[in-house]
């Protein structure tokens, strides 16, 4: 199957051709492009080699690393990205013009990718790949993800988005802002250290900006000595998750991406943080049951479709990337890969590859 690369797929229609800009204002290239982690065992799991003519989805495809990797190790395989930050598809759109007539780029969400790829004509896939959270390319846009970078506190993936961490940070209660540190790891203890700081600020004023709400967690926790990381490494991390609902897209975007494979495809996800391994793990473990089962989950859990899809997993442990890749790529030291293989309803599943 050929396509034409596109850049953006809004509102169910396609739109302006790579290396487009859309608007007046010049591109912002910023001086990290963000280095794929554990490429190649993406590509050993995904199957690439066994479909060198398939059809791919990037759930998360970003700036275009795992992509361009994809389309390499696939030569005659069409790839279809989808990404809910325009910016970072713009730059994929460029990364990925050699590839032009094997390349659809759409900006959206991966809950959604049923919808998304019936607008592109095609009903399944040969394999899926999610690769959540914010790039380093993102960090270098001053749009809040970082607080090293000065800027507004923003930390949406989708600038069309209402809801920003500014809102949150101004708006949700104290046990609410405990829940959410929890979550993303803080303790208990500085997790209420810093929601009682952070309302007790904003009473005063409103909190707009990265360095406000770092000084004011950094106030909070007040750390003796030489720290591991920053006090609020956690804290903007929970705002982040928050911000563009990452678990719950993580969890319906898995079983979105489970409806597309065809039997014999293969689906990789490459996780960060315990939470999003959990999710992970779950998933794949409910769906490879021969009795469909509820799974419990941080929110509320979606109900499984009897019958519709069971799965092999791949990696009945996760996959770590190796001491020689986390010397040359720092950001792929906490990466976890899982991966699993839709399978026909009657084949009893095993954990192998």
């Amino acid at each position: 199957m050929q396509m034409e690369c596109k850049a953006r797929l809004n509102s169910g229609s396609l739109s302006a051709p790579c290396n487009t800009n859309s608007g007046g204002e010049p591109k912002h290239q910023p001086p990290r492009l963000h280095m794929p982690a554990m490429v190649k065992e993406v590509i050993e799991y995904l199957g690439c080699s066994r479909k060198p003519d398939g059809v791919f989805v990037d759930m998360t495809v970003g700036t275009g690393g795992h992509a361009e990797a994809i389309l390499r190790a696939a030569p005659n395989a069409t790839l279809i990205g989808i990404d809910r930050d325009e910016a970072s598809l713009e730059v994929a759109s460029e990364r990925l013009a050699e590839f032009s007539g094997r390349v659809v780029l759409i900006h959206g969400d991966m809950r959604d990718v049923q919808r998304l790829l019936r607008l592109c004509g095609i009903e399944s896939v040969d394999g899926c790949l999610i690769d959540p959270g914010m790039s380093l390319w993102q960090v270098d846009q001053e749009r809040g993800f970082s607080f090293r970078i000065p800027a507004e506190l923003d930390m949406r993936y989708d600038r069309a988005q209402k809801l920003t961490a500014k809102d949150i940070v101004n708006s949700v209660s104290f046990e609410e802002l405990v829940n959410m540190l929890k979550a993303a790891g803080e303790r208990r203890k500085k997790a209420r250290a810093i929601a009682q700081a952070v309302v007790e600020a904003r009473a005063k004023n409103p909190i707009e900006t990265t360095e406000q709400l770092a000084a004011i967690i950094a106030e909070a926790i007040k750390p003796k000595g030489w720290q591991r990381i920053h006090p609020a490494t956690k804290a903007f991390m929970a705002l982040r998750i928050a911000v563009n609902e990452e678990a719950d897209a993580l969890e319906q975007g898995i079983r979105a991406a489970l409806h597309v494979l065809r039997v014999g495809g293969r689906i990789v996800v490459l996780t960060y943080q315990s939470i999003e391994d959990r999710i992970v793990k779950r998933l794949f473990e409910a769906y490879s049951q021969l009795t469909p089962t509820n799974l419990p989950s941080p929110f509320p859990p979606l109900p499984m479709v009897s019958g519709a899809v069971r799965v092999r997993v791949l990696t009945p442990k996760p996959l770590r990337p190796s001491r020689h890749e986390i010397k040359i790529n720092r950001c792929a030291r906490g990466c976890k890969l899982r991966a699993a293989e839709r399978v026909d309803d009657g084949v009893q599943p095993s954990c192998s590859q």
